[in-house]
């Protein structure tokens, strides 16, 4: 009999020689176990880890157990499986990831929190669940004072939307972000200014062309960042007194509009402004000892032409419509990769089915976000969703966030996020190529797929294969739209794609194969297959044959070359 342990690392992300150790607690329904315990840490498919100790559950119901192979780990992702052999003759079984990674850039996991509430301090359990996520990253959204002065004159305050926060909560929060492995970002509308201080700076204010000042909502005034307005000055200022306050960077926001404006009575091209600003920002937080970590929000991917290039640390693109369908999630990725090769990219995707105002049944809703999840990491994007309290992003506005409906909803979530963490050399390594255009489909020979309708593009009732190489890899990622409502990720879908079995794969390979594997975040526990294979007669040449089982909604198949 299995019954399952949840098991997780102590921290997000591990820097290389840095000591690793996982985390055991028992399930929730048991008083606990003892017994033999067995750890299995793999690389790929790979066991490279072999732990045997004694363990007593019974005692506070956790444990954790050093894994004493820090220098010998490369910079990557690994998996453990944790068995425990109990004295009641179960099996208890438990599954995690961690990765080994000295730049998180590399790595962006992002995730949130908003609530600094005075009755929160002391307390840490949002972290440590947002670490069992392994979020490395974490946006501290709606933390200040006023969007032009950022540090509040008293510890308790007023937000600018009237909550009552405590800035000692906050500056609790971030020591309880390091502790666990993650950079705290603070967030910062690069032009934002309440109606009091607009008043007393009409002049660096940015108008329309009809004279009238520009604003969100009535709410927010909008100034202008060229470097010929003391805005520009002001604002770094203010970053550089919450720079003091402990953050480690800042996620820089705009919203979207205007795309040119007035500014000190000459026209403002916001395009060009926004990496200038934030290049400045870089170089004028950047010390001896320290650079900021910095994020620009490219709204609906404006203007990523220009800021993709900025002194930014990753690129990141909040998801609007027209961006609704699979495809245009796969071509936000792809197109920021071609304006910068040499940075990852996150996507602030919103799952609106969550909304408590929609009334939508919450299987819909998961069932939405996990295709969409998959459709993210296999096309090589990072996701923004998840945060504080199981709690999942609906809408730009942070604090209305809903917390996950279920506990299988969660687990569901963690498996994908283990995943993306164990198979990121196969997913997100930024020396990965692109070859689906190129390599399958239409006159495309090099990879055949059979047995259901195959496409290299996101499409409804189609299996999207995407098709990529490293030096000793060839992978392919199959992501399952069969039988969905429609192709828009974010509309609630009555159900998860239809199975799949059997996926005939004939791929040209010239190089050695060494063996062929499949792995997938919604069955067997993520643990890689291998899948046998044959030699066939193909027109350029020798190539291999084999069969893909299974496919709910995400497999990854790799395919190891001989060294």
């Amino acid at each position: 009999m299995n019954d399952v342990v949840q098991c997780y690392p102590l921290k997000a992300q591990y820097r290389k020689n840095e000591k690793i150790f996982i985390k055991i607690e028992a399930a929730e329904d048991e008083k606990g176990c003892s017994g033999k315990l067995v750890c299995r840490v793999f690389d790929l498919n790979e066991c490279i880890k072999y732990v045997e100790q004694s363990v007593n559950l019974y005692k506070d119901n956790t444990i954790a157990i050093e894994l004493d192979c820090s220098q010998s780990l490369s910079a990557k992702g690994y998996g453990v499986e944790i068995s425990i052999y109990a004295d009641n003759d179960k099996v208890y079984k438990g599954y995690t990831a961690f990765d080994v990674c000295d730049n998180p850039e590399l790595t962006p996991r992002y995730g949130f929190i908003s609530d600094f509430f005075e009755n929160d301090s002391g307390d840490e359990s949002d972290i440590k669940q947002m670490n069992k996520f392994h979020l490395n990253l974490v946006q501290f959204y709606d933390w200040m004072y006023r969007h032009h002065e950022l540090m509040p004159p008293t510890d308790k305050f007023k937000d600018p939307l009237g909550r009552e926060l405590s800035i000692n909560v906050v500056k609790e929060k971030i020591q309880y972000a390091k502790k666990y492995g993650m950079k705290a970002l603070g967030y910062a509308a690069v032009y934002g200014a309440e109606r009091e201080f607009y008043e007393e700076h009409k002049d660096w204010a940015l108008y329309k062309n009809d004279g009238h000042v520009i604003d969100f909502a009535n709410f927010i005034f909008l100034m202008d960042i060229n470097r010929k307005c003391p805005w520009h000055d002001h604002l770094i200022s203010q970053l550089k007194e919450a720079d003091k306050f402990g953050f480690d960077g800042f996620h820089l926001d705009q919203y979207g509009f205007p795309k040119e404006a007035i500014g000190c009575r000459e026209v403002r091209k916001l395009r060009d402004d926004f990496p200038a600003l934030v290049d400045d920002i870089k170089n004028d937080l950047t010390t001896e000892n320290s650079s900021p970590f910095l994020i620009f929000n490219a709204v609906n991917n404006w203007p990523i032409e220009t800021v993709a290039s900025s002194d930014q640390d990753v690129m990141y693109i909040e998801v609007w419509p027209p961006n609704e369908s699979y495809r245009d999630i796969s071509d936000l990725i792809k197109n920021a990769r071609r304006y910068n090769p040499d940075k990852q990219v996150v996507l602030a995707a919103y799952m609106k089915p969550f909304l408590k105002e929609g009334g939508v049944d919450p299987v819909k809703a998961e069932n939405a976000t996990i295709l969409t999840m998959a459709t993210i990491f296999a096309n090589g994007g990072f996701h923004l969703l998840l945060g504080e309290k199981n709690g999942i992003l609906t809408e730009g506005y942070y604090p209305n966030y809903r917390v996950s409906p279920s506990e299988q909803f969660t687990r569901k979530l963690m498996d994908y996020y283990d995943f993306m963490v164990k198979y990121e050399e196969l997913l997100f390594d930024l020396s990965i190529v692109e070859d689906t255009m190129t390599n399958t489909g239409g006159i495309n020979g090099e990879y055949v797929f059979k047995g259901y309708k195959f496409s290299p593009k996101a499409e409804k009732d189609t299996i999207n294969t995407l098709v990529k190489h490293t030096e000793s890899c060839k992978i392919i990622n199959l992501i399952n739209y069969l039988g969905i409502d429609d192709d828009k990720w974010n509309e609630p879908k009555s159900s998860l794609p239809s199975e799949a079995r059997d996926i005939e794969v004939t791929a040209m390979v010239v190089e050695e194969v060494e063996s062929v594997y499949v792995a997938s975040p919604d069955y067997n526990n993520s643990l890689a297959q291998e899948i046998p294979f044959k030699f066939v007669e193909h027109g350029e040449g020798k190539a291999i044959q084999f069969t893909i089982p299974r496919l709910d909604v995400w497999d990854l198949v790799f395919i190891k070359l001989k060294k």
